[in-house]
């Protein structure tokens, strides 16, 4: 991993991010790059101002991030060794600008929490991460808020690793991107999971050939089952150690894989998603937003491309 973006908008919750990121890019010797937005989108008793009161304001907060993100940077360059450490203040749409920002400097890793409080207490890394784990064609660690003082992505508190399959090729691009946070395997748990969700009863009478609803979902764990024993054997061999499987039953698989998490103490979630919204999401790609805020874990996301299906 050669660059790390965190985004930040100053407040405590979304510099949650800075430890892990930091962290991250000291262990791989990777440039640290800070960025700071001046959101297009200002607080909505200012949308119905003048031009000149809107502009006032976003020349004084453009001032206010440009001192809040070079004092940050002094203290991440002040313990982040020879790391490189970089600045950044852009105006726009806060997710367009991270987007650009990603790609501008060709960042192997975005570090993001999930909420933060930004200038008037408006709420911009929610709806941000929302758009995106729709969006961004980088790597993506999502971290939820955790309180004063905890860190849930201490290297010694990553013990167990979920990825959701699907059956696709696509969704194993989670565990080509799992290396960039987890560059071993010693001590991690890694589980490999896919879901066979449960269906309405069928009525035989309508079918010339029916076949009872259980012995279908029989054979979609037989098939589930054999996959994902396959998949097990190509990460073994490409080093992240002899991955656990599961093939869980549920009414979804956002409900199976909650509970999952809950039940077998996951520590973090490695994924791929489509990043499509409304009726043409399906799949592990479906779920991502649901595992993002249920699960009150790290997520690590990696969008598949848009052309690719199960």
């Amino acid at each position: 991993m050669k660059r790390v973006l965190v985004p930040l908008d100053g407040s405590d919750f979304a510099e949650q991010a800075l430890d892990p990121g930091v962290a991250l890019a000291i262990r791989d010797g990777a440039e640290i790059h800070l960025l700071s937005v001046v959101s297009t989108e200002p607080p909505i008793p200012l949308t119905f101002a003048d031009p000149a009161l809107l502009g006032g304001w976003v020349d004084e907060e453009g001032a206010r991030k440009q001192a809040y993100i070079e004092r940050t940077a002094a203290g991440v360059a002040a313990r982040a060794g020879g790391c490189g450490v970089e600045a950044h203040v852009r105006v726009g749409r806060v997710d367009a600008i991270i987007r650009e920002v990603a790609e501008e400097f060709d960042v192997d890793l975005v570090v993001a929490t999930t909420h933060g409080r930004g200038a008037f207490q408006r709420v911009w890394l929610g709806s941000t991460a929302d758009r995106l784990l729709r969006s961004l064609e980088r790597p993506l660690l999502l971290l939820p808020p955790t309180p004063a003082g905890a860190d849930r992505f201490a290297e010694a508190q990553i013990r167990h690793v979920l990825v959701p399959l699907d059956g696709s090729k696509a969704a194993e691009a989670a565990l080509d991107v799992l290396p960039l946070v987890l560059p071993g395997s010693e001590g991690v748990r890694l589980t490999l999971a896919t879901v066979v969700e449960e269906g309405f009863a069928l009525p035989a009478a309508y079918l010339p050939h029916a076949v009872s609803e259980e012995s279908v979902r029989d054979e979609r764990r037989k098939k589930a089952a054999a996959y994902l024993a396959a998949t097990s054997q190509r990460v073994e061999g490409d080093g992240l150690g002899a991955p656990e499987t599961h093939v869980l039953t549920a009414d979804s698989a956002a409900h199976g894989l909650l509970r999952y998490c809950k039940e077998a103490d996951v520590d973090m979630i490695a994924l791929s998603t489509h990043g499509r919204s409304g009726v043409s999401r399906f799949a592990v790609g479906s779920v991502a937003d649901k595992l993002v805020r249920g699960a009150g874990i790290p997520v690590l996301v990696i969008r598949r491309p848009s052309d690719e299906s199960p």
